[in-house]
């Protein structure tokens, strides 16, 4: 018994360590295209709609500019303006540059006595979309820029994103759900341990049960237990089923084999005497011509006798044959019943 529930809970650390582990593994697989195509979206949307973001913001920081230069001071908030709107669109994921013409710096140094550097770009290389925007002058810049006229160039507004951050974000993002994820497939993997083990349960049954038969010699007792009504236990009604057939064909076979044993038996003693009266009548004819006496008469009635004796043994040889055929008969119509009653 030992033996088996160590054959048994073997089985069962094979069997659940297999099944866990192509669970794991499917989970991994599954993050991984999860990932996968994710990224594939961040880079699909960065060739696809990152330009028209890009112009939307090279507008709007071209409106923001001419906005400040309004301001009768405008040239002079620009120094502070202009930093608080790189740190902006930087948390945007955009860098931008505002490169002041010769006109403006000209400008700038007759009317305010001042060097202009707008915001020079310092852009790293790399994978990147950028979009700029020219500034013309208009009536009302012509206060502040006097050495412009109506639609000169007074400087160019740019703005760039590149590939990299957006990367770093799905990277960020990678790390956060393989955290989350490692959690989720410990959980999980809990779970589908003690749910393994309990839907194993009737499995093992089965197989402790064909384990004790095919060690067994003809002992067909075992029968495996029934505990749920799912497909197992269907399994193992039908395995008690076919094991109560063969019981019952074994046993008629049984009791066939022994009345053969005991008709061979008879057999082989009345060979035996009639070797010893064959023999005693060879005798008694050498011994003397006249064998026609009454004691002979005997001996030929006795060998009558046992010829009838042989007779009855041949028809009691014929109804063990043909209880064989019945019995045989009997297993065809189980089979039968079976197959039209599954």
């Amino acid at each position: 018994m030992a033996k088996t529930e160590k054959l048994g809970s073997a089985f069962e650390q094979s069997f659940m360590f297999h099944m866990i582990r192509d669970f794991f593994l499917l989970l991994l697989l599954v993050s991984s295209v999860e990932m996968g195509i994710r990224y594939a979206l961040v880079r699909y949307d960065f060739s696809s709609n990152e330009q028209s973001r890009v112009e939307q913001a090279t507008a709007q920081l071209a409106n923001d500019v001419k906005s400040i230069m309004l301001n009768s001071g405008g040239p002079l908030a620009a120094r502070t303006v202009y930093p608080i709107l790189n740190r902006n669109y930087d948390d945007l994921g955009l860098s931008i540059a505002i490169i002041p013409s010769e006109v403006t710096k000209e400008s700038m140094r007759k009317t305010f006595n001042m060097e202009v550097k707008g915001l020079q770009p310092e852009w790293k290389s790399g994978n990147h979309l950028e979009s700029s925007v020219s500034l013309t002058a208009e009536q009302f810049c012509l206060t502040c820029h006097v050495k412009a006229k109506v639609g000169d160039v007074l400087g160019i507004v740019k703005v760039g994103s590149y590939l990299e951050p957006k990367e770093m974000a799905w990277w960020n993002e990678v790390k956060l759900t393989g955290i989350a994820l490692s959690l989720k497939i410990m959980v999980h993997t809990i779970l589908l341990f003690f749910l393994l083990k309990a839907r194993m349960a009737p499995l093992l049954y089965l197989r402790t049960t064909v384990a004790e038969l095919s060690r067994g010699v003809m002992d067909l007792s075992p029968r495996a237990k029934v505990k749920s009504h799912d497909e197992f236990g269907e399994l193992a009604q039908d395995l008690n089923h076919f094991l109560d057939r063969i019981t019952v064909v074994v046993t008629d076979l049984d009791q066939i084999l022994t009345r053969v044993v005991e008709v061979a038996n008879r057999l082989g003693h009345l060979n035996h005497d009639l070797e010893e009266k064959v023999d005693t009548m060879r005798d008694d004819l050498l011994r003397a011509n006249d064998a026609f006496s009454q004691e002979k008469s005997e001996q030929y009635r006795s060998f009558a006798r046992s010829l009838r004796e042989m007779a009855q043994l041949e028809v009691t040889m014929q109804n063990i044959a043909e209880s064989g055929h019945q019995v045989l008969q009997r297993i065809t119509h189980l089979k039968k019943t079976e197959e039209e009653n599954p």
